[in-house]
């Protein structure tokens, strides 16, 4: 077992915990003596998540089966941990929806249900819990980005567009809740090996998104590292530092023109 933090004696909240990245950071956190509030739509996968948790890391795993498109999910996540006389130190919002493809082909239903989940809900536990993590010494707030967000990327408009949201608003509330120890970080990973739709839209990000792609597990280790070393932007993976790099470095109308072009020949190719 990792040695855990001697900040945390609350416990560690996390969107979206029954999948992917959620998954793995519940694990990290959880292999850090800290008990876990797992949030996610699938009821059977927190309920294994939970026993493996409470069985392997012998810390408690509270599990809340919400869907966060709806908009009182978040009010009654509050409400869960209120009844169960559990305080928030770490509020990890990692819920999203991905989309690959041309703006055009994915229906209005869709747009609205991708902006809605990758942004509200971060909003709203933000807000709610805010009260809650200034009650301890010190208290952390993970807001799951993406590389994407750090520049506009054809083929993947409102997606990115979402996590330059997110990206934008963690950087901003990080320096005003600095006074209250409260600590903000944003996490903008490149591509993450999660499920066989991920393993889809890196292949359609062609070499540049293999090789600065990592495993989930290996995410959340520089995630949870990153956080409690006091990092504000955390980019996991020496690739997606050195693309970020890269980025920047471009004109923005070169590099949507070399991204853009790239993603179209590969959609067309999967």
């Amino acid at each position: 077992m990792s040695t855990p933090s001697k900040y945390i004696k609350g416990y560690c909240l996390v969107t979206g915990a029954s999948h992917g990245i959620g998954k793995a950071i519940s694990y990290e956190w959880a292999s850090r003596g800290v008990s876990i509030v797992a949030v996610a739509i699938d009821s059977r996968a927190l309920k294994e998540l939970k026993e493996d948790i409470e069985s392997t890391y012998k810390v408690s795993c509270l599990t809340i089966t919400k869907d966060l498109l709806d908009i009182n999910a978040p009010k009654e996540i509050l409400d869960s941990c209120v009844e169960n006389n559990i305080e928030v130190q770490v509020l990890i919002n990692n819920v999203g929806l991905g989309s690959t493809g041309s703006f055009e082909d994915t229906t209005l239903d869709f747009d609205i249900s991708l902006v809605k989940l990758n942004v509200f809900p971060m909003i709203q536990l933000t807000k709610l819990f805010l009260p809650v993590l200034k009650k301890f010494e010190k208290s952390f707030i993970l807001n799951m980005s993406s590389l994407g967000s750090l520049r506009p990327i054809p083929y993947k408009a409102l997606y990115t567009a979402s996590k330059a949201f997110i990206y934008s608003f963690s950087r901003a509330i990080s320096s005003e809740l600095k006074e209250d120890s409260v600590h903000v970080s944003v996490s903008c990973p490149a591509g993450v090996y999660t499920n066989q739709a991920a393993v889809k839209r890196i292949k359609v990000s062609g070499k540049i998104g293999k090789w600065t792609s990592l495993n989930a597990n290996i995410v959340a280790k520089y995630i949870v590292n990153g956080m409690l070393n006091g990092k504000r932007l955390i980019i996991p993976g020496v690739g997606a530092k050195f693309l970020m790099i890269l980025m920047k470095l471009l004109p923005e109308n070169l590099n949507k023109w070399i991204v853009g072009r790239n993603m179209k020949r590969n959609i067309s190719a999967v």
